[in-house]
């Protein structure tokens, strides 16, 4: 799943840490990879060399000497970046190897969240299902707004939570009539107190169960 350039010599690539490994065993262990990296980084091929002292990252994350040669590779092609955007990601992923992992000052407020159309949130809830966790599980939840009259069905199987409006085939294990705002606190609390609701009440708790929780502090230059 994903974007695909066509060439089968990428389909099936190893993830970023494996691949850092096999890159340091081809060129000799990573002090060679870094020396590779830093030739390259002379020449002004700034683009090659920081791919490979990325690799020399993955291949040693714990190496202080790794990650300062990839910072600074990073600025680099930070202050010769004439796009914003680029420039941004090169700076942030350079001050994430000095400094580590910044906490992020972005919530999702409630201004946000209540501009979230239905879908949305119901996309939002699916994204955090642990696929493996969730293997065995297997519910349907009816969804009833009563301030927009939409109507929707959210089933988990497999892994994946899927949802569709203006259910038409039975019924599903859980039913809810209830507003948009009453859902975001539902999913925040995972309380029906207060929410019209018909049918097995479990089903909500089995749903929490297999959501991750969101992760606003991720690195993007480090495994």
């Amino acid at each position: 799943m994903g974007w695909f350039d066509g060439n089968p010599a990428h389909l099936w690539q190893h993830p970023p840490q494996a691949q850092g490994e096999r890159y340091a065993r081809a060129m000799g262990g990573v002090d060679a990879l870094m020396d590779r990296a830093r030739s390259f980084a002379d020449e002004g091929d700034l683009r090659f060399a920081a791919e490979l002292a990325s690799h020399a990252v993955f291949a040693a994350p714990d190496r202080d000497d790794a990650k300062g040669l990839l910072a600074d590779v990073l600025t680099r092609l930070g202050h010769g970046a004439e796009c914003a955007t680029w420039r941004n990601f090169f700076l942030v992923g350079a001050m994430e190897l000095r400094e580590g992992v910044p906490p992020t000052a972005i919530a999702l407020a409630e201004s946000l969240a209540s501009a979230l159309s239905v879908t949305q949130i119901l996309d939002s809830v699916a994204i955090r299902v642990d696929g493996p966790r969730a293997w065995q599980e297997e519910l349907s939840l009816d969804l009833s707004m009563t301030d927009s009259g939409e109507r929707y069905r959210a089933m988990l199987s497999n892994g994946v939570l899927i949802h569709y409006p203006e259910p038409k085939d039975g019924d599903a294990d859980l039913a809810l009539t209830l507003t948009k705002e009453q859902l975001l606190g539902l999913l925040s609390t995972g309380d029906l107190d207060g929410v019209e609701h018909r049918g097995d009440a479990e089903v909500l708790r089995r749903l929490m169960s297999v959501l991750d929780e969101p992760r606003p502090d991720f690195p993007i230059v480090t495994p």
